[in-house]
């Protein structure tokens, strides 16, 4: 028994090596202007090892079009994804969208409370974003942003734990 669970455990770490190998690939690609090359490497990872920053970076490229057509409904579906798996950038964007209405209803409520989740994260950019968007509140707004900021930092505030790439 305990040989099958180091057995397992070094197939996992291989797997895990693999994907990580892949991901790093695909940025490569992606940041040399190789959008089918990176499609081709952050579509499996998205979808079948539920890989945060592959979400992160199809949500950019959709929300881009780069290399699909852009579609800011699919931007927003991938940026939530990894927002909920605690990728500040992912959550910032995510606030963008929703202070734009760009694939997801206008809502600065919704706007505020995932700069506040980004900005608790370290975002800089999500820190002077929420400070604009809370100048555009009413003060019965403010309240009920500030309680769904502190729910979705309660629930998504938590950086990913394999963070090797940088925003």
């Amino acid at each position: 028994m305990h040989l099958l669970r180091r057995l397992l455990a070094s197939l996992l770490l291989l797997v895990s090596i693999h994907a990580q190998a892949d991901f790093n690939d695909g940025v490569v690609a992606l940041m040399a202007g190789k959008f089918d090359d990176a499609l081709k490497i952050f579509v499996p990872l998205a979808e079948n090892s539920d890989h945060a920053y592959s979400q992160y970076f199809l949500g950019r490229m959709y929300e881009r079009g780069q290399g699909v057509t852009e579609d800011a409904k699919a931007a927003a579906e991938w940026y939530r994804k990894a927002a909920e798996k605690g990728v500040g950038d992912a959550q910032f964007r995510l606030g963008a969208l929703y202070e734009r209405g760009a694939g997801v209803p206008r809502d600065m409520e919704y706007a505020y409370g995932w700069y506040a989740t980004a900005a608790h994260l370290g975002n800089r950019k999500a820190g002077e974003a929420l400070a604009k968007t809370e100048g555009q509140l009413s003060p019965e707004e403010r309240v009920q942003a500030d309680k769904l900021a502190r729910d979705l930092i309660g629930r998504f505030g938590v950086t990913p734990k394999s963070t090797s790439v940088q925003q």
